[in-house]
């Protein structure tokens, strides 16, 4: 029997469920309704399960990375009561491979955005600003191997959804980047003023990080808004998006000391 991890991405709009096997991930993504009750989450859990043939025997430990304190518990509640464990949290309570983070309240560090560090040395290096385009885009800057800060970006949901709602007559649009820079319509003007406006916005701000730290970085993104544009913008070409999960996976190797 091949041992699994079970790990949990919890976003606020979504959550990202992952099964690490052999150096392998398998990935489901979850609306926030599934976390009704543990049950509820667990029969979702279940039919993922068997349509890849994993029995719950398989599981071996689960990780929690989760920037929604109200689903904490049935989560946790869902977990020993249908796997019989106790799920890891992703805090900043262990040091993990070293990384300071030097910043002023460490505390107040999402655990997406530990996460993303923690991914981000183990896989790339001590030199590397992880973007991560979901709700909020978060950067977060690892020099020489420690974390020493980053920025916080309303996403291009978020942002068009604040139009939609704050506007009378502006429809909701797709994600898509005209290759122009002048809108003809509605659609094109909202699409170039938040889209193009974000990305130039954070191409600009990388930059400005460089010339202050004196030091090229790696980039890399995740998430799953830049999905869709990663193959464009040549700056965010390097797209990982497993990056989360896998500085849940490192968190807990470490924590367990397996």
């Amino acid at each position: 029997m091949v041992d699994i991890e079970l790990l949990f991405d919890v976003g606020n709009s979504n959550t990202m469920i992952g099964l690490y096997k052999d150096g392998d991930y398998i990935t489901w993504r979850l609306g926030p309704s599934s976390f009704e009750t543990e049950d509820s989450l667990f029969v979702q859990i279940l039919t993922l399960l068997n349509r890849f043939n994993i029995s719950i025997e398989e599981i071996n430990s689960c990780g929690v990375s989760s920037v929604v304190p109200n689903v904490n518990f049935i989560l946790e509640q869902m977990i020993k009561k249908y796997f019989n464990m106790k799920p890891v949290f992703v805090s900043t309570i262990h040091k993990i491979d070293n990384i300071a983070y030097l910043v002023d309240y460490p505390k107040e560090i999402g655990a997406d955005r530990l996460c993303n560090v923690i991914g981000s040395k183990v896989e790339y290096g001590d030199d590397v600003i992880s973007i991560d385009f979901g709700t909020a885009i978060t950067i977060d800057v690892l020099e020489n191997g420690n974390f020493v800060g980053g920025a916080i970006v309303p996403g291009f949901k978020t942002a068009i959804g604040a139009l939609f709602s704050k506007t009378a007559q502006l429809p909701k649009v797709e994600f898509y980047i005209p290759d122009y820079h002048l809108g003809k319509n509605t659609i094109d003007n909202i699409q170039i003023g938040v889209i193009k406006t974000i990305f130039y916005g954070i191409e600009r701000l990388v930059e400005e990080i460089k010339k202050e730290r004196k030091k090229d970085f790696i980039i890399v993104t995740t998430g799953g808004d830049m999905g869709f544009f990663s193959k464009e913008i040549s700056l965010f070409s390097n797209y990982d998006p497993y990056l989360t999960l896998k500085g849940i996976h490192y968190y807990m190797k470490e924590v367990n000391n397996y």
